[in-house]
């Protein structure tokens, strides 16, 4: 009765589902067909290769302790092939496969099959027994896989693999494609190898003569000139025109504008700041500078109110514009009350288009809402300053913040900021078609664009000494001087002196 259960067993039973260390009972009469062992280990694992074409019939006198599957009464004689997982990887040559005993996984894409004839099966050490398989393991050779697929790549073969070039072919492509990009260390700003037709070779700060010869070239052009000679140059300095193709490769971007948000952009955000501060300051000390008339200085104001209108409207340069504004907007300059006074009764209408339209429209600049305020095709150079502020700022200061920090709803003007540096970073080539156009047909003045170089305004503020000293240091001096040009131009009250 036993032998008649084994040899039932065999017939209905999967070899997959039988206890581990259970060898099947021979046919013949002379082997012992003693019961398996009721261990409680089972062989779950997907065996790689079928059982012959044997209808699979639910087996009534099993016993209880012998592992049967839910998956034994399937009605289908031989499951459907399954695709071959891995078609190219080639796998060690094993023995040619026994007739009728296993499915040909490629069977469903025939142009793969002598890829994956060998590749799909296993080692001829898979199929043995238990004690086999671990005799095999111990003398170093690879384990048998559930799936049947041949992963000699997970187990540390370096051999040819067909889906990979020839090392010498993936040198050949990537050679000339890709270029690391450079890490800048220095600034592009080297005041003291600036070579200047107005300058001396060494000059002390804010000489006069060289201040009233850059009073005369400001004087003397049209505000639109004037702030084509802005726009001409930031677009140098932010790298949106004139552009080389060493730099580009240098950059790894094709514009500044890219350039900025990226990590290797720091040393050309630290420039943008530079350049923004450094003409904010120059602007100042032009309108404090006046020690003449209060008409004159109503008159400087008026012509530095009009060259930002022509870079807000005209130019497109909000770069700039900004600057501007920050200038007129300098506790030392808001507090010449006479000066703005005379500015209302001699120049009505540019105050009203200072007040009326400019500082609403620098605050919504600030507060992220760049987009809703003014239509992209016609910005040259954004406002950049917010994004270059926020990714180079080391620490929280509450002291001369920006205007667009001092808000309740700074969280969300930060976010806006960002998502417009995404935007700015994706349309830089239509800012410089912007640019290209606003400065068609435009023919630079050397003077005048030297006058509005950042190493220039270094050199005549700081003089060729003080233009090397730390950045903070010389902003903090120079936040000084120009309040002692303020309260000279207009004293405070005596009650304000004494306290």
């Amino acid at each position: 009765m036993q032998d008649r259960r084994a040899l039932s067993l065999k017939a209905h039973q999967s070899e997959s589902y039988l206890p581990i260390g259970c060898k099947l009972p021979s046919q013949s009469p002379g082997v012992d067909a003693s019961p398996c062992p009721s261990s409680p280990v089972f062989r779950t694992g997907s065996e790689p290769t079928l059982s012959p074409a044997v209808v699979r019939r639910v087996s009534s006198d099993a016993r209880p302790g012998e592992a049967l599957r839910g998956s034994d009464s399937q009605l289908c004689p031989k499951p459907p092939p399954k695709p071959c997982k891995v078609p190219f990887l080639k796998a060690p040559s094993s023995p040619p496969a026994r007739p009728n005993s296993e499915a040909n996984y490629c069977e469903l894409n025939p142009a793969f099959a002598a890829g994956c004839d060998q590749g799909a099966r296993l080692p001829p050490c898979a199929r043995g027994s238990r004690p086999e398989l671990l005799t095999a393991k111990r003398h170093g050779a690879p384990g048998p896989r559930n799936s049947g697929i041949n992963y000699s790549i997970l187990d540390g073969d370096d051999g040819a693999r067909p889906w990979e070039p020839p090392a010498a072919q993936v040198d050949k492509e990537d050679e000339g494609t890709f270029v690391k990009p450079l890490l800048e260390t220095v600034s592009s700003f080297r005041p003291n190898d600036f070579e200047s037709k107005l300058l001396p070779a060494e000059n002390k700060p804010l000489e006069t003569a060289m201040l009233k010869r850059a009073k005369e070239l400001f004087t003397s052009s049209g505000p639109k000139v004037i702030a084509q000679h802005m726009l001409s140059v930031d677009c140098k300095v932010a790298r949106i025109l004139e552009v080389s193709e060493e730099t580009r490769r240098n950059m790894g971007v094709s514009s500044g504008l890219e350039l900025i948000t990226l990590p290797h952009g720091h040393q050309l955000r630290l420039d943008i700041i530079e350049r923004h501060n450094t003409m904010a300051i120059g602007i100042a000390v032009d309108v404090l500078g006046c020690t003449g008339t209060l008409e004159e200085r109503a008159a400087t104001l008026n012509r530095i109110i009009q060259v930002a209108v022509e870079l807000k409207d005209s130019m497109g340069d909000l770069y700039s514009f900004s600057a501007v504004m920050k200038a007129l907007e300098m506790p030392q300059i808001t507090r010449l009350e006479k000066t703005w006074t005379a500015l209302r009764h001699q120049y009505t209408q540019t105050a009203i288009l200072y007040e009326k339209q400019l500082k609403p429209f620098s605050k919504l600049l600030h507060e992220g809402r760049e987009s809703t305020c003014v239509p992209p095709s016609n910005i040259s150079v954004p406002l950049l300053m917010p994004l270059v502020t926020l990714m180079e700022r080391q620490a929280v200061t509450f002291e001369g913040t920006d205007m667009w920090e001092k808000n309740d709803q700074s969280c969300e003007i930060m976010l806006n900021h960002l998502a417009t540096a995404r935007f700015m970073a994706e349309a830089a080539d239509s800012y410089r078609v912007n640019a290209e156009r606003n400065l068609a047909g435009f023919q630079p003045d050397e003077e005048m664009s030297e006058i509005f170089k950042t190493e220039f305004q270094m050199r005549l503020l700081w003089g060729s000494k003080g233009a090397q000293v730390n950045q903070t240091e010389r902003y903090e001096k120079f936040n000084q001087i120009l309040t002692a040009l303020s309260r000279k131009l207009e004293p405070p009250p005596v009650k304000q002196a004494e306290l």
